[in-house]
Formats: structure tokens, C-alpha cells, sequence
């Protein structure tokens, strides 16, 4: 794992520098080289991932990498990693996810004023009124998803990190005593 891990990083690197004299490069220009993109330490991984997972649990599923990849170049944060979370919706598991977005929007929303007040101020007719409601739904819950999973990967990544990096300290500490 680790040796795949270090091509994969080289191979990384050697792509950086292909993007040079492209599209994207005339677009971003710099931006798109910076350490934190391309690196991976614990903070541009943990904001890597609380921005894919962000945008995985909203309803763009057309565009989440596009939004990925742009939201890591500008907030400089691990692109790879954000857009292999961004993944989590994908095909198979985009309907249960966004039915229980629906679902918990509904139920947060159903009694409250601000559907109703939504609704009577755009004047919606029947068929119209519900797609909103329903799409109004979807999106609250959604972005309760999206906040509340950004948030726990934040500190899952930055707990495994840690972790990783105690289990290998102790596991060389405890080689270095034994040849002694």
C-alpha cells in the first residue's frame, strides 16, 4: 500500500507540471501549483475531505466534481482527497441518500412557517407549489447532511492522523529498544 501510495504521489507530481501551458493553467494560473493541493498533511487532508463530503451530500450530483475540484483550488485544500470523497453519492447510493435528506427535511420543516411563507411568496400553483416544497425539503436536509458530515470527517481525519502517527512512533520506538 504505501509503495502504490508513493507512485501514485510521483505520478502526481509529474502531472502538475504537464498542466502547464494549458486551459486550466491560463484560468487559475498558480493557484492550481500550490503546496497544499498537491501535498498531503493533516490539515489540507481533513479540509480535503470536509470539502468533498460537503458537496457529496448536496443535490448536484452533475456537477460535484467540477465543484470539488474547483472549491480545493480555491480554498487550497487537498484536491485528490476531496474529490475521491466527493464520491461517496455516487449512482447506487445517490437515491437513499437524498431520500433521507428529503425525509429529514421534511420532518424538519413540515410544521414550521417558513414552507408556507416560501410557497405564498413566489405564488406557486398546485403542481409548481409541491416541487418547491418537495425540492425545499431536499435541500434543508441536505444541507444538514453536508454540514454535519463535513464536520465528522474533519475530526475522523485528523483522529486517524493522529492515530497513525502514535501506532508508527511506538512501533519504531519499540524496533530501535530491541536491537539495542
Amino acid at each position: 500500500m504505501t509503495r502504490w501510495f508513493r507512485r501514485w504521489l510521483i505520478k502526481q507530481r509529474k502531472m502538475k507540471h504537464t498542466l502547464r501551458g494549458t486551459y486550466v493553467y491560463r484560468i487559475l494560473g498558480e493557484r492550481i501549483f500550490d503546496y497544499h493541493i498537491w501535498n498531503h498533511d493533516i490539515n489540507s487532508v481533513a479540509r480535503g475531505l470536509s470539502l468533498g463530503l460537503f458537496i457529496a451530500f448536496t443535490p448536484t450530483i452533475p456537477f460535484q466534481m467540477l465543484l470539488c475540484a474547483l472549491g480545493a483550488i480555491l480554498l487550497r485544500v487537498s484536491l485528490p482527497v476531496s474529490l475521491v470523497a466527493c464520491w461517496i453519492t455516487n449512482p447506487l447510493t445517490a437515491l437513499p441518500i437524498y431520500l433521507s435528506a428529503r425525509r429529514l427535511g421534511q420532518y424538519l420543516l413540515e410544521n414550521s412557517q417558513l414552507v408556507e411563507l416560501t410557497l405564498d411568496f413566489f405564488d406557486f400553483e398546485s403542481r409548481t407549489g409541491r416541487f418547491m416544497e418537495q425540492g425545499l425539503y431536499l435541500w434543508a436536509g441536505s444541507l444538514i447532511f453536508s454540514v454535519v458530515s463535513a464536520f465528522l470527517g474533519n475530526v475522523a481525519a485528523r483522529l486517524v492522523w493522529r492515530l497513525g502517527h502514535r501506532l508508527k512512533a511506538k512501533l519504531l520506538g519499540g524496533n530501535e529498544n530491541e536491537s539495542r
